[in-house]
C-alpha cells in the first residue's frame, strides 16, 4: 500500500468503519466495503485537489461505496429508511423486478388505513395522494394557508406509515418503491 493511503489508513480507519457498520449492520460487509473504499481511495488519491479536505474525500467515497453496495445486482437489500438522502446521493433507478402484484395487493390495504386517519389528515392525503392535486389546490379546496396543507400532508404520510409498517415487513427499493412486503400478522392480512 502507498504510503500516503497507510497514513490515511491509520487516520480514518476506525471511525469509518463504524460510519460503515451503522450503515450496513452485517460485520463481513463492513469489512468489504472499508475494504473497497480503500482500494478505491488508493486509485484516485492523486485526484485529490484540495489535501486538506482529505476526511470528507474520503467519507465521500465511503458513501458513494456504501450506495453501490445496495445497488448491486443479486444482492437485494433493503435500503434503511432515510439512507438515501443522508448519503446525499441518487437513489438507484426502478427496476422491472419489483413485483407489480405486491404493489397492487399493498395498495388495496391502503384505503381502509386512510380512513383510519384522522379527519384532517384523512383528508388531506385523500386529495394529494389519491386525486392527485397540488397542496395549493389542496389548501384552496380545504380554505388552508399552503404551509398548513404541507404540514397535514407530511403528518399525514408519517400516521400513514406507521400504520402500514405496524401491519407489514416493505422491502423498499432505493428510491423508496415497494418491491415486496409481507404481512405481519399473517392471520389478518388485511390490517
Amino acid at each position: 500500500m502507498d504510503e500516503r493511503v497507510e497514513d490515511i489508513w491509520q487516520q480514518v480507519h476506525e471511525g469509518l468503519r463504524g460510519f460503515i457498520a451503522k450503515r450496513v449492520g452485517n460485520e463481513a460487509e463492513t469489512d468489504d466495503i472499508l475494504q473497497e473504499v480503500f482500494v478505491r481511495v488508493h486509485r484516485h488519491l492523486d485526484q485529490l485537489k484540495e489535501p486538506e479536505r482529505l476526511i470528507s474525500w474520503v467519507f465521500q467515497i465511503t458513501r458513494h461505496v456504501i450506495v453501490d453496495y445496495y445497488r448491486s445486482p443479486g444482492r437485494q437489500r433493503e435500503l434503511p429508511v432515510g439512507l438515501a438522502d443522508e448519503l446525499e446521493v441518487e437513489a438507484p433507478e426502478p427496476t422491472a423486478d419489483m413485483d407489480s402484484t405486491a404493489k397492487t395487493e399493498l395498495s388495496g390495504c391502503l384505503r381502509p388505513m386512510i380512513e383510519r386517519l384522522s379527519e384532517e389528515y384523512r383528508q388531506a392525503i385523500s386529495l394529494v395522494e389519491l386525486e392527485g392535486l397540488t397542496n395549493q389546490q389542496a389548501a384552496e379546496r380545504l380554505g388552508l394557508s399552503v404551509p398548513g396543507m404541507k404540514s397535514r400532508v407530511q403528518r399525514g404520510r408519517k400516521q400513514l406509515r406507521k400504520l402500514l409498517e405496524d401491519c407489514c415487513a416493505i422491502e423498499l427499493d432505493g428510491r423508496k418503491g415497494v418491491m415486496d412486503f409481507e404481512h405481519r400478522r399473517p392471520d389478518t392480512p388485511s390490517c
